[in-house]
């Protein structure tokens, strides 16, 4: 009878066991992430799904990036499908400012197959942002998958051409 119960216990702890193993699998790694590159000037910076959980958790600073006036700023997006069905969605890329949409960016219907990644790229030209009748300034790049909207976005801030990215030196005092 002493044998029983502790194989009965035994198996007992072996399935509490494997469930919280398969709880931390299915809550950390199953779900939909999406990771945004964006590469302004020769510099490459990259938004990752941490981030974007962070600010559902009250962090909600969005996420900023220089360019100049005048150079194209590339963005790269990518979902990975980490379920047992396949994502299908529609991705919708905006430009705003002052809470006013400015120019629809890009706009593509997608389909992700199980445990599979796909990547989408666009780039905004600062060419476009002029015929829409706007400058120097910043703008914020909203990303629509499906209902789920980015939190905050993407502040994109566009300097001058001829402005230093760090400040001019300070001559020293004279003695």
């Amino acid at each position: 009878m002493t044998t029983k119960r502790r194989v009965l216990f035994l198996y007992l702890t072996l399935a509490c066991f494997f469930g919280l193993i398969a709880i931390f699998i299915v809550d950390g790694y199953m779900g939909i992430y999406d990771t945004v590159y964006v590469t302004a000037g020769e510099y490459e910076q990259e938004i990752s799904p941490d981030y974007w959980q962070g600010q559902r958790r009250g962090f909600a600073y969005p996420f900023h990036i220089g360019a100049k006036w005048g150079e194209p700023v590339h963005f790269r997006y990518e979902i990975d499908n980490r379920r047992f069905s396949t994502y299908s969605t529609a991705v919708e890329v905006t430009v705003w400012k002052s809470n006013e949409k400015v120019i629809d960016l890009f706009s593509q219907d997608i389909s992700v197959a199980a445990f599979d990644k796909v990547t989408m790229d666009w780039t905004l030209p600062a060419q476009e942002l002029e015929k829409a009748g706007l400058e120097i300034g910043e703008y914020t790049v909203k990303i629509k998958r499906g209902e789920v909207e980015l939190e905050r976005g993407i502040v994109l801030g566009f300097r001058s051409p001829e402005e230093p990215v760090y400040p001019k030196p300070v001559p020293a005092p004279p003695r």
